[in-house]
């Protein structure tokens, strides 16, 4: 009896030895980090869908659920999902993921965070975040500096794995700085242009390819421009010579078309996140279908 207690334990700790950690993602692009930097040492799920704003999202049952057997949790952070992620950590009653438990993943806290405000908020500020601009993950640097947190984590969970968790992350690094260099030389013949966003989605992006960001259609984030803000706009683009707007497919198509109209500027589409983030070129995908749409202008 002794001896089949002790197999039986012996079997359990060498499954769990095998075992692949659980990672639940808030976003698509964060599963994508995940899935680059963990490979087949994680199972990966995202709670959302690459063509939901995950500003306005509300905390589904399924959502608790995914959560509720989660080794890891990780979130893209700056308060871009508090509003619903709070409760699907509360209610799923892991108390491995909850804030500052090992399993909590805050993927913001190696970021170099722009938009960081000073001022006291009310909601008079609209759809803003204290701790800086939230969307990061469309400049690659930055996306990389998040990976070290995410790298991080699944090293604190599996520690044995702490080399192959490096070198998964050095060889995305490798690549996604390759990537990188490659489009900022093709982007050199643009680097006179000037450009706006809509809302402030596409700041990173703009920043890490070194392109003239003027300022955000939105003049309260998260709050379509009034009438007076659009005429403002119009005028900055005559002034700046913008050349477009960059914006989420998302955006108000109709307020941008009368811009357009106005100004005959360009109106660069494109989704938030990627879609299917089991495919290694998902990422790329995404930069390239913003940068393809900018060579044109020139």
């Amino acid at each position: 009896m002794y001896s089949k207690v002790i197999i039986c334990l012996t079997l359990l700790s060498s499954i769990s030895a095998f075992a692949k950690l659980n990672v639940v993602t808030t976003t698509t692009d964060i599963a994508w980090l995940a899935n680059q930097i963990g490979k087949e040492e994680v199972k990966v799920r995202a709670l959302l869908k690459g063509t939901e704003d995950p500003h306005f999202v509300e905390a589904l049952p399924s959502f608790i659920h995914k959560a509720a057997n989660a080794d890891l949790f990780c979130e893209i952070g700056l308060e871009l999902e508090s509003a619903w992620s709070k409760k699907v950590k509360a209610r799923s009653g892991n108390k491995d993921i909850q804030d500052a438990a090992k399993g909590s993943c805050d993927l913001s806290k190696q970021v170099e965070v722009l938009g960081k405000l000073d001022h006291g908020l009310d909601r008079s500020h609209g759809d803003v975040h204290s701790a800086g601009n939230p969307h990061y993950h469309l400049g690659p640097s930055y996306l990389l500096m998040a990976g070290k947190e995410l790298r991080d984590k699944l090293t604190t969970l599996s520690p044995k794995k702490k080399e192959f968790f490096e070198k998964n992350y050095q060889k995305l690094a490798a690549s996604l700085d390759s990537y990188k260099k490659e489009k900022e030389r093709a982007l050199q013949r643009i680097k006179s242009l000037s450009f706006m966003e809509y809302h402030k989605e596409f700041t990173y992006f703009l920043k890490d390819y070194d392109l003239k960001n003027i300022e955000s259609v939105e003049e309260i984030s998260g709050v379509p421009p009034s009438a007076s803000r659009i005429i403002k706009v119009i005028n900055l683009i005559k002034e700046n010579k913008v050349s477009a707007i960059l914006a989420t497919t998302n955006a108000p198509k109709a307020v941008l078309d009368k811009i357009a109209s106005a100004t005959g500027v360009k109106i660069i589409y494109s989704p938030l996140s990627i879609e299917d983030y089991t495919d290694d070129q998902s990422y790329n995908k995404l930069q390239d279908n913003i940068i393809d749409q900018l060579l044109k202008l020139k």
